[in-house]
């Protein structure tokens, strides 16, 4: 139940890709968070497409600082984010 956080800055209208993948051996089920620059969370994703990595596509609705919240599923270990602009 430990939380991380990771921001970055995004802008009204921009579409992005944030994935959370667990590295090999690592026994993280990955439980990922997008929170907006006001504090409300946009979207809270597990598992996605059989996989226990989740991956989230948005389009974000405001200018400003984003936080993505990252824990384990009863479990913990190493895994890799990643945020990605896809348009905007």
């Amino acid at each position: 139940n430990t939380y991380q956080f990771y921001v970055f800055q995004g802008r009204a209208g921009q579409v992005v890709r944030i994935q959370a993948i667990a590295q090999t051996g690592s026994l993280i089920d990955p439980v990922l968070a997008l929170i907006d620059p006001f504090g409300a969370t946009i979207a809270e994703v597990d598992d996605t497409d059989g996989s226990m990595n989740p991956t989230l596509v948005t389009t974000l609705p405001t200018d400003g600082t984003y936080s993505v919240r990252v824990n384990g599923y009863l479990s913990g270990g190493a895994y890799t984010l990643r945020v990605v602009a896809l348009l905007g």
